[in-house]
């Protein structure tokens, strides 16, 4: 799609955030996706990056946000500047800037940094947002799940938390994770007995090639 000037403008005009679009964002913003505000524009824009093995999944969340989108995925490669025969190989895209994305920048967003806020209770209620979040971040340790929320601060992950438990009834804790240049950092392990309801709350939401994630089979 190739749009620019007035024709941009009115296209933006006519856009509105579906509910499951929304519960994408939600979900994903509590995992790898990211938001900001490029250049000089006053509107924020919503960016997918994950890596090669996770093409299908960019393509997926591709095609529930494609009318935000004017460029599909593309793939990157990134070198190492210290190491120039390695590299990363990523898919991205972005979305355009508009103001119904720069009203969830100033929830998840505090001076240009991803925050949990106070009230997330009230937002991560979708078992679809759930599962998208665990796609993002989510690893299995045998029959446990973890979320790699280590970016969060120790209160910001005691308020996933307490929001698992309200709205999933999951039980889950804050572990330590790994310390680095002297920060301790933390993750959230959700109990086997929680990780076997969670498994059937996301489960039919999915992608086949994230079932991985998941300590337990599916049921078909």
């Amino acid at each position: 799609m190739f749009l620019r000037g007035k024709k941009l403008q009115e296209y933006k005009s006519k856009l509105v955030l579906s509910q499951r679009q929304r519960e994408l964002l939600i979900g994903s913003l509590l995992g790898d996706g990211s938001m900001r505000i490029p250049g000089h524009n006053r509107n924020a824009n919503f960016i997918v990056a994950h890596g090669e093995d996770q093409k299908e999944y960019v393509w997926w969340k591709y095609s529930l946000l494609k009318e935000w989108v004017l460029t599909p995925p593309k793939r990157s490669i990134r070198r190492y500047h210290k190491d120039k025969t390695k590299s990363t190989i990523s898919w991205r895209f972005l979305t355009l800037s508009h103001p119904h994305l720069t009203e969830m920048y100033q929830v998840f967003y505090r001076d240009n940094r991803k925050i949990i806020p106070n009230d997330i209770e009230k937002l991560l209620i979708s078992p679809f947002s759930l599962a998208v979040w665990i796609m993002d971040d989510g690893s299995r340790n045998r029959e446990a799940l973890f979320l790699n929320t280590q970016n969060f601060s120790f209160r910001e992950q005691e308020r996933l938390c307490e929001c698992l438990k309200k709205n999933f009834n999951l039980d889950a804790t804050i572990n330590v994770h790994s310390v680095y240049n002297g920060k301790q950092f933390y993750r959230i392990r959700i109990n086997t007995e929680s990780t076997r309801k969670l498994c059937c709350l996301v489960q039919e939401y999915l992608l086949p090639s994230m079932y991985y994630k998941l300590p337990f089979p599916r049921n078909d």
